[in-house]
């Protein structure tokens, strides 16, 4: 009988460790709960990061280096390796992370235009940090769980290996795919765009090294021409598109820090309103938000009123007079503190934040005004590669293909009118159209300015200035045109600069502090990017 037991007991306990085998170990695993995320729900988290940790510090304060708005620290050039950290720490933890797991996981689905479009997001992702941080951890990076310390590689050799990759991206979407593209914020899994998107960004690596191999970047920019597949419609424009709920909060970063009642961080820079005056361009009223007049400040409240060195102090005690009134802005570099002019000063418009169009009312910018924050990050644009191919037409004996660069000059201008005022239109009902003749004198104005340059370069100076407004809203765009071509040439040094300008980001210090193959010591921060030969 015992015998009988025990041979049951044995039985019984035989067939349930067969049947389990390994598997009665995980009992941390609940098969309602997938650990691996969906790409459809990986996608627009990937977007989405993307867009928010571009457009908080990166953005603001390469937009501060280029004088399009201001911030004591950033205007004195005060950086260190804990200003950028958590944007630099995210942009790889995050946004290049799920990047990555969107290849993997799609190349083992054979879900190759998931694949192709994660592959145009990454490189769009590290071209702009490349530009921006120099040397970066490449291969192995995106492998954390192996990978710890991860070697970094050059500048140069990540351009060449992103080139390869936007060719690989190009050829997966041609790929037949065993599911649809769902949940991508940007084109709507549109491959077409996101082709279009892959050759632009081509064309961006190809001029970026006009300086340090003529002769690659002619024949592939001549090869991009040639093919007619680059953006070239602004519903093609690669952007990210934010909100305007509160809660959560996904409205324009920007948006989120000066349109707050009585609470601003920020000015207007005053030599990016003054031109903007000054060549009575018709986006002034969409980039620019007056608050109050100018006989509402008082000794304490006027700009540079602790100095004797501004170049404009207030704009309508220059020779803008009364079409000044109202741009409460600061000099570059301006010490003389912040103080309660918060309900005054100008701000951002509603391109490209989503705030208020100036139609003069003079109130107040604050939460739920305008366009309510769904406003965008405008990545890569038809504008900019209208504004690209005039420089590459103008600079590169070797580029014989596409129009005049005339021809670029006016249609980059052309589409960034275009692009603002849609959007202005569509977020704020109290905005008006641009008035045509208006525009048509402002692009007369511009080609006779081109003409009338005496220089190759004084002429690249012209589209340079004309790119660096139509690019308002992406400073590190404008940060790398500015340390690439040195243009515009007229911008105006700090007035109590703390360190050098800056020709490159610091490394975060999480990087430096835990990654052992990290530059010790890094880089410094006046130290150009290879292609910054100028």
């Amino acid at each position: 009988m015992k015998t009988t037991r025990k041979i049951i007991i044995y039985t019984l306990a035989t067939l349930v460790f067969t049947a389990c085998g390994e598997d009665w170990l995980n009992i941390n695993e609940d098969p309602n709960n997938p650990q691996e995320g969906t790409l459809s729900l990986i996608l627009p988290g990937a977007q989405t990061s993307k867009g928010f940790r571009m457009g908080r510090d990166i953005n603001k304060n390469t937009m501060v280096f280029t004088r399009q708005m201001y911030d004591l620290s950033e205007s004195q050039y005060t950086q260190d390796p804990t200003t950028y950290s958590n944007d630099y720490d995210a942009l790889f933890a995050n946004s290049l992370k799920e990047t990555q797991e969107i290849i993997e996981q799609g190349t083992e689905l054979e879900a190759w235009n998931f694949v192709g479009i994660a592959k145009v997001m990454k490189a769009h992702t590290y071209l702009v940090m490349v530009d921006l941080w120099g040397d970066l951890p490449f291969t192995n990076a995106l492998n954390g769980e192996e990978t710890l310390s991860p070697e970094f590689t050059t500048a140069a050799t990540i351009y060449d290996e992103l080139l390869l990759l936007l060719d690989e991206a190009i050829a997966d979407m041609d790929k037949e795919s065993s599911l649809n593209v769902e949940g991508d914020l940007i084109y709507a899994g549109d491959l077409d765009k996101w082709k279009t998107t892959a050759n632009t960004l081509k064309l961006r690596i190809f001029l970026n090294l006009r300086l340090v191999d003529a002769s690659r970047a002619s024949s592939g920019i001549n090869a991009l021409i040639a093919a007619n597949q680059l953006i070239n419609d602004n519903s093609d424009d690669y952007e990210f598109t934010f909100g305007s709920t509160l809660t959560p909060n996904n409205r324009h970063p920007l948006y989120q820090i000066e349109y707050v009642d009585g609470d601003k961080d920020y000015y207007m820079s005053n030599y990016f309103m003054y031109n903007l005056i000054k060549k009575e361009d018709p986006r002034l009223p969409f980039y620019i938000y007056r608050q109050g007049t100018d006989d509402e400040l008082d000794f304490e409240t006027t700009p540079c009123s602790s100095r004797t060195d501004c170049v404009y102090g207030l704009l309508s005690t220059t020779d803008l007079g009364e079409a000044g009134e109202g741009y409460i802005g600061r000099d570059h570099g301006d010490p003389s503190g912040l103080p309660g002019d918060d309900e005054l000063r100008a701000t951002f418009g509603v391109y490209p934040v989503g705030g208020e169009y100036d139609n003069n009312t003079r109130s107040g910018a604050g939460q739920g005004d305008g366009g309510q924050g769904a406003g965008v990050l405008p990545y890569l644009t038809n504008a900019m590669r209208a504004f690209m191919l005039a420089e590459a037409k103008l600079m590169l004996t070797g580029v014989s293909e596409g129009a005049s660069v005339e021809e670029y000059l006016e249609e980059g201008i052309r589409a960034s009118m275009d692009k603002v005022e849609r959007l202005g239109l569509a977020l704020d009902e109290d905005a008006e159209a641009m008035d045509d003749e208006a525009v048509d004198a402002y692009v007369a104005d511009r080609l006779q300015e081109y003409a009338d340059a005496s220089s190759d370069d004084l002429k690249l100076n012209v589209i340079i200035k004309e790119k660096y407004y139509a690019q308002f809203g992406n400073g590190m765009e404008v940060f790398t045109d500015l340390r690439r071509t040195g243009y515009p040439a007229d911008l105006p040094a700090s007035l109590a600069p703390a360190a050098p300008f800056p020709l490159r980001l610091p490394y975060s210090i999480t990087e430096l502090n835990t990654n052992a193959n990290a530059p010790s010591p890094p880089p410094a921060l006046d130290s150009p990017i290879f292609w910054d030969v100028n």
